[in-house]
């Protein structure tokens, strides 16, 4: 989302699997997060619209939640929130003694300032021993812009003498996740391949291409 114009305004969709109406929540909170990925979580204020704010959604039923930026539209920075969707416990007349399964799921949501282009520069590599004795390759990047970046949007080519491997934008989002880099911020993240024995430490180039928030 961006902070002005018609990508101020973003749809979350639910569909119900449950064979009962399913109540829903929304609330949303500001989310910064540490160099290792490790989640913040801060009261927002009263930046967003959301439409419904609470929902009953029948069995099979499709919802839309409608998100809409109504915070600063001149924005200095990217800023990060979690929009939870919780599910709010019902009564069931029928039992007494019914033990009720609770759901709740975020969706990141990224509001980047209307102009700017994410930059994504890397800092330095390392090798992460797991303990069962698993060698994994570390990357750690920086942003020095003032929009968000997604880590997911590069290819990383990694290499050492005669080996090399390359981590599609595909690869990465499935295996790691999004890869989100905020303003100003460093991240490490350890990449899902398996280093060989005689791999001692690695290489790195990023080819980050990011796409329009």
């Amino acid at each position: 989302m961006t902070s002005a114009g018609s990508a101020s305004r973003a749809q979350v969709k639910v569909t119900s699997s449950s064979q009962a109406p399913l109540a829903l929540e929304a609330s949303i909170k500001r989310m910064e997060l540490d160099e290792d990925g490790r989640q913040s979580l801060s009261q927002a204020g009263a930046e967003f619209l959301i439409f419904p704010p609470q929902a009953m959604v029948p069995p099979g039923v499709t919802q839309v939640f409608r998100v809409e930026w109504v915070g600063a539209p001149d924005l200095a920075e990217s800023q990060s929130f979690l929009l939870s969707l919780s599910q709010i416990p019902l009564k069931d007349a029928k039992s007494q003694s019914t033990v009720q399964v609770i759901m709740s799921f975020g969706v990141l949501v990224n509001v980047a300032p209307f102009k700017g282009t994410p930059q994504i520069k890397l800092v330095g590599t390392a090798v992460a021993v797991e303990k069962t004795g698993k060698r994994q390759p570390t990357i750690t990047v920086e942003n020095p812009s003032r929009v968000h970046a997604l880590l997911k949007d590069a290819t990383i080519r990694l290499s050492n003498g005669s080996w090399s491997q390359t981590l599609s934008p595909a690869d990465f989002s499935q295996m790691v996740g999004a890869g989100l880099v905020q303003p100003g911020k460093r991240r490490r993240f350890t990449l899902p391949i398996e280093l060989p024995a005689s791999v001692k430490a690695v290489q790195a180039d990023i080819d980050y291409r990011p796409k329009s928030p």
